[in-house]
């Protein structure tokens, strides 16, 4: 019997203890679904200033579950009544989720299909009406959309627009540099210039290195793969770079540990590739290097 049959007919409760509970308790749930039962005759803005920030993300971890769906139908409603509700934000109390915030975060929902549901001319859209507002993370997302054609014809030199606004509005920000970087060291809607690309790389992974707040530690935990691979082919082939066999080993050397991990870890398989096949890739780079440094040992003074 297919146990997906009964979701429509189960009770709150009855779903609770069915589901399969991912980080939010049961306890957890009962007391916040109590708890907006109780706001009936606060506006839904309200109810998401008390309870959304704290808790949307962990309770949409079931997303796609009879819980994950509650709460994503929850988030979703919520959120479309604070841009409804509040389409400036004026005359509301300070609230954690203003209306561009809301724009962004449902933007990002339907991006990635937290919601359950991926619909990129969705997220494009909110992403567009966020960014208008003056929206710097949906300014950054726009240019996502744009490069890869996501929600909207794939426009290169607009995703540079994009990143170029967010990198001048906030010079610190490491992801917009790094995606102007990106753009400039494959040609991509500006000019190709890998000498400046490539200086870009080696001042973000400085930054983000000596940098000691959270937010710089957690983009370089995300995006240290990259930025390792894009400097070990730059010193490997000479891009942007004097030539460094020396060096470029000592990035493929870096990934090779987190390929390592990942796999020790569980993880396989990611949306672009397999990580047990760039581990491979990645030691077939290392011995080839290897070789070359052997026989010219010059090669390391390079």
């Amino acid at each position: 019997m297919d146990d997906s049959d009964d979701d429509e007919e189960m009770s709150f409760e009855e779903s609770l203890q069915y589901d399969k509970l991912g980080e939010v308790t049961v306890d957890e749930l009962q007391s916040i679904e109590k708890q907006i039962a109780e706001q009936a005759d606060m506006p839904e803005w309200a109810v998401v200033q008390q309870f959304f920030v704290d808790t949307a993300k962990r309770i949409m971890t079931g997303s796609g579950s009879v819980i994950g769906r509650r709460a994503s139908s929850f988030v979703r409603g919520a959120l479309e009544e604070v841009i409804r509700t509040a389409p400036n934000g004026e005359d509301l109390p300070q609230m954690q989720v203003d209306p561009t915030t809301a724009m962004t975060l449902l933007g990002s929902y339907y991006y990635d299909g937290t919601l359950g549901e991926q619909d990129y001319h969705k997220a494009f859209e909110y992403y567009e009406r966020a960014a208008s507002r003056g929206g710097v993370r949906a300014m950054l997302n726009l240019g996502y959309c744009y490069q890869y054609g996501h929600g909207t014809e794939r426009d290169r030199e607009k995703a540079c627009d994009c990143y170029n606004v967010v990198y001048l509005a906030e010079p610190s920000d490491p992801e917009a540099r790094y995606k102007m970087a990106d753009m400039f060291f494959n040609g991509y809607g500006v000019p190709r210039n890998e000498r400046v690309a490539v200086r870009a790389y080696l001042e973000i992974l400085h930054a983000v290195t000596m940098a000691e707040d959270e937010e710089s530690n957690s983009w370089f935990e995300a995006n240290k793969e990259s930025l390792y691979r894009r400097l070990a082919l730059a010193y490997r082939d000479g891009r942007g770079v004097k030539r460094s066999p020396l060096k470029a080993l000592g990035y493929y050397e870096k990934l090779e540990v987190i390929h390592y991990r990942d796999l020790a870890q569980g993880r396989r398989d990611t949306p672009y590739y397999s990580t047990a096949k760039h581990l491979d890739d990645v030691q077939k780079e290392i011995a080839k290097l290897r070789k070359e440094l052997d026989e010219d040992p010059t090669a390391a003074a390079m």
